[in-house]
């Protein structure tokens, strides 16, 4: 007795490349919906909040290096990709300008800071409510110093104002790692993501084979594979 029929081989055939051709396209389906749904070049804007000379003195949770080089990172990413790239800063006599690194890469963006006075919550300038809806974007990828008092109500009033939150960790930082570990608690309970900025980069630009993923691997070649 053959160990196979022949016929229902091929009668089972077609099935396979029907079920094959249903599976591929469901999972292209899904694969189109997560990109539409998630953050990109094209739905989200960059928010670097209070990344000044003195802030990134305070940073004592994570090197202060890498808060820096995260930073960078965002800031090409932004100019590479053509996204708003928004820079805050608080009590600049007090606490400085924002950090050099900023300031050269995104002149412009420098230049345009939403400068403020004492408020801890960058979202009181009514100058920037408005600035950032003009943009028209709803989906913000956030950074910012220090984590548990800026940062944090960055975070927490674009959450109420109806934006989507990417929290950036290693473009944060503040005084202890117990500072960190609280904020991101209280931030994922109230429905922030938060990531790293190698993770951030891939999802904005997941494709290192096309032009535009290549402007992407050249930032992270760059600033990070060329210091390990």
């Amino acid at each position: 007795m053959p160990l196979f029929d022949r016929r229902k081989v091929f009668a089972f055939a077609p099935l396979v490349a029907v079920s094959t051709a249903i599976a591929a396209s469901t999972t292209s389906s899904r694969a189109m919906t997560a990109n539409t749904n998630g953050f990109s070049t094209r739905n989200s804007l960059i928010m670097l909040v209070d990344h000044q000379t003195g802030t990134v003195n305070w940073v004592k949770s994570i090197p202060k290096e890498t808060v820096v080089t995260s930073c960078r990172v965002l800031a090409k990413m932004a100019l590479a990709y053509d996204m708003p790239l928004i820079l805050t800063t608080t009590v600049e006599q007090q606490v400085g300008p924002t950090i050099p690194d900023l300031q050269q890469i995104a002149p412009e963006a420098y230049a345009h800071r939403y400068a403020r006075g004492g408020q801890l919550d960058c979202w009181d300038d009514a100058r920037l409510q408005q600035g950032v809806a003009a943009l028209g974007r709803k989906k913000i990828i956030l950074a910012g110093l220090t984590t548990d008092i800026c940062m944090y109500w960055a975070a927490t009033s674009a959450l109420k104002l109806g934006y989507e939150v990417l929290v950036v960790a290693d473009a944060c930082g503040t005084t202890s790692t117990q500072g960190d570990e609280m904020t991101y608690a209280r931030l994922r309970k109230a429905g922030a993501e938060v990531s790293v900025v190698n993770q951030v980069v891939t999802e904005l630009a997941n494709d290192f084979s096309t032009a535009e993923g290549q402007k992407a691997q050249k930032i992270m070649a760059d600033e990070i594979i060329s210091k390990l």
